[in-house]
C-alpha cells in the first residue's frame, strides 16, 4: 500500500542529508583555503567572501519556502540553468 508519509520522510530525510553535505564541502574549501593563503593574501579575502556569500544564499534560499517551490517548478521545466563550468570538472 502506498504511503505518501513515507515519500515524505525518505524526501526529507535526503535533503537533510544533501544539506549536510554541503555543509562539509562548505567546510573543506574553507580549510584548503586556510591551509594555503595567508589571511592577508587577496586571494584568501576573495575565497573568504566568495565561500561566506555561498553559505549564506544556501541558508536563505532554504528558509524561502515559496521562492524555493516556484524555482522547483522552473527547474523542472528545464528554465533554469545547471550548467556551471568549472573547466570541464563535472563532466
Amino acid at each position: 500500500m502506498y504511503n505518501m508519509d513515507d515519500d515524505v520522510f525518505e524526501s526529507t530525510k535526503k535533503a537533510i542529508t544533501n544539506f549536510e553535505n554541503i555543509k562539509e564541502c562548505i567546510q573543506g574549501l574553507w580549510e584548503i583555503l586556510n591551509l594555503n593563503l595567508s589571511h592577508e593574501n587577496i586571494y584568501f579575502q576573495m575565497g573568504q567572501d566568495n565561500i561566506e556569500a555561498l553559505y549564506q544564499n544556501l541558508l536563505e534560499l532554504m528558509i524561502n519556502d515559496l521562492g524555493t517551490i516556484e524555482f522547483m517548478k522552473r527547474l523542472k521545466n528545464a528554465e533554469i540553468d545547471l550548467d556551471l563550468p568549472l573547466d570541464n570538472l563535472l563532466r
